[in-house]
């Protein structure tokens, strides 16, 4: 940064006379030059520094040890956030209203006392303007500790009402790529899937919660990561990149997607918050330095630890308010309340924008990667009452429990009815290896076989190998999901195989495999008697095979 007498010659005389006045310093001319160097000499001298010091209010004598505490310097827009406003006068209504006598705030004291200046200046790749302390005047002040800011987040009891944050978007993921290998999905002109499509790909979802933004989420990662490509129009699974996924271990195939999400640029939270509507007026967000921002913040709360969300914004907001704007911008983002239609503009309006990113990004994309669990009010969180022994399933021991429990009721889990009884988060066993924190992931058990039983269906285990679910739903159709996932041979099902290059042979061999070697006889002689009688076309004629319900 620059010295002292660099400073003052950017200063007009009103402003030199301001800080003599100030300082009790009699000038001796009224050539500018001249008053810079004699202001540059005497300003330094250890008795005008000490009668300053003296001098200062308790505040301003905070500030300026706060600035001195970060080296000197700190970005204009967050030292007037804290310690008020400096205001601009020209020459001469600076000499009329002579604002050194009565400061409006501790920034605007020490501006005058010609203690600090301002500059513009490049820090992480960004021009900012700085408030600063010059070179050579820095030395001579008392030295000042510097505190960084303390990030506290509040730790709250466990909740009664919990979302568990699991492995249900990797279950969801493969129910996504099936349906795309055995349906023709043609995107629209914007890339996004036909209604009919939605609904239909979503009836075999675990969660169910969050519709149709979780499919495009879910749509735009296996983009993101190769998984899907376009064939003749159609939007298909791309063989060699989903193969690879899809045997993948489970903690492999999570990270994938959290990493996908995590580097990529194209998905913008900030404009899929439902408060609010940005409008593209020209203005741009980083959504890579909003996530990078928030997930270091999170790497430092403690992980399997219920934490109140409210004071984990909270913190954000007094230890780094700019997480997203590091030019301390708050009135060129075209940003309006859907509630009200008011434009969000000026920091008082903090809470509404980053605050609600901040809550969006936990509860919605950190959560469906199980990064995170969520926490709520037992009362009118939920409209149907689901405790902690009622969550969508993932595949540590517990949550099987929790997901058996969840086929027996055949209760789904509805979709929050009063945002504001969301509480706490939890950082998941997954969440904390995601963010590089101490802790184990559950380890994957040898999963058990398949169960193909006399009346056609198979039951698949959830833990059970994705890409042999994949080629299960190839031939069989799917009737409801959880632990176990459960599908049924019918004629239609087999018949889509068959169109796909699957033989009947081939279809037996992989039962066999899957079910370990135990396929009741009935369902042998039904599937090669069926392939002895269907005709040329593929279609059925007599066959025990169940027709589709």
């Amino acid at each position: 940064m620059k010295n002292l007498r660099q400073c003052l010659i950017d200063c007009d005389m009103a402003m030199l006379r301001a800080i003599a006045e100030q300082r009790g310093i009699e000038l001796t001319t009224n050539r500018q030059r001249e008053v810079v160097e004699q202001l540059a000499e005497e300003l330094v001298q250890p008795e005008s520094i000490a009668d300053i010091l003296e001098m200062l209010k308790p505040q301003e004598r905070e500030a300026l040890e706060s600035l001195v505490s970060e080296g000197g310097r700190n970005k204009f827009h967050l030292f007037v956030r804290q310690y008020g406003e400096i205001r601009a006068f020209g020459p001469g209504s600076l000499e009329r209203e002579r604002p050194w006598e009565n400061p409006v705030s501790a920034a605007e004291g020490l501006w005058y006392s010609g203690l600090i200046y301002r500059a513009f200046d490049e820090m992480e790749g960004q021009t900012s303007e700085f408030i600063f302390v010059p070179q050579d005047l820095l030395p001579l002040l008392p030295e000042a500790e510097k505190r960084p800011p303390a990030f506290v987040v509040e730790a709250v009891s466990t909740p009664s009402v919990v979302r568990q944050g699991d492995l249900a978007l990797v279950q969801d993921t493969c129910a996504f790529l099936s349906y795309l290998q055995n349906e023709d999905v043609k995107p629209r002109r914007d890339g996004s899937l036909p209604r009919h499509d939605l609904e239909r790909i979503t009836e075999s979802f675990l969660d169910k919660g969050d519709d149709t933004e979780r499919l495009a989420f879910i749509h735009h990662l296996c983009q993101r990561l190769g998984l899907v490509h376009t064939s003749q129009g159609f939007l298909k699974p791309n063989p060699p990149e989903a193969k690879r996924w899809l045997k993948a271990p489970r903690a492999a195939q999570l990270l994938a997607l959290q990493e996908a999400w995590r580097d990529d640029p194209a998905w913008n939270e900030l404009w899929r918050i439902t408060s609010l509507r940005c409008e593209p007026t020209g203005w741009r967000n980083d959504p890579l330095l909003a996530r990078k921002k928030i997930l270091e913040h999170l790497a430092g709360c403690p992980p399997e630890q219920w934490l109140s969300l409210s004071s984990f914004t909270k913190a954000i907001k007094e230890s780094d308010p700019d997480f997203q704007r590091p030019d301390g911008d708050y009135t060129s983002w075209y940003i309006r309340e859907v509630a009200t239609g008011q434009y969000l503009m000026g920091f008082q309006h903090w809470d509404q924008v980053e605050g609600a990113l901040i809550v969006h990004l936990v509860t919605r994309p950190l959560h469906w990667l199980g990064v995170t669990s969520l926490g709520y009010n037992a009362e009118g969180a939920l409209s149907s009452f689901v405790t902690t022994q009622a969550v969508i399933a993932s595949e540590s021991k517990q949550s099987l429990i929790r997901a058996a429990e969840i086929a027996s009721s055949q209760t789904p889990l509805l979709a929050m009815t009063r945002a504001e009884q969301l509480r706490s988060f939890l950082i998941t066993p997954w969440g904390a290896a995601f963010l590089g924190l101490p802790g184990e992931v559950p380890a994957e058990a040898v999963p058990p076989p398949m169960v193909v039983q006399p009346d056609f269906t198979i039951l698949a285990p959830a833990s059970g190998s994705l890409y042999d679910r994949f080629q299960l739903e190839r031939v069989a159709a799917w009737q409801s999901s959880g632990e176990p996932y459960l599908y049924r041979i019918t004629r239609n099902s087999l018949a889509s195989g068959l169109r796909q290059g699957i033989k009947i042979e081939m279809v037996l061999a992989f039962l066999k495999r899957v079910s370990g070697g135990k396929v009741p006889r009935n369902v042998v002689s039904a599937l090669r008697n069926w392939d002895k009688r269907r005709g040329q076309n593929g279609k059925f004629r007599n066959s025990n095979v169940k027709r589709e319900a």
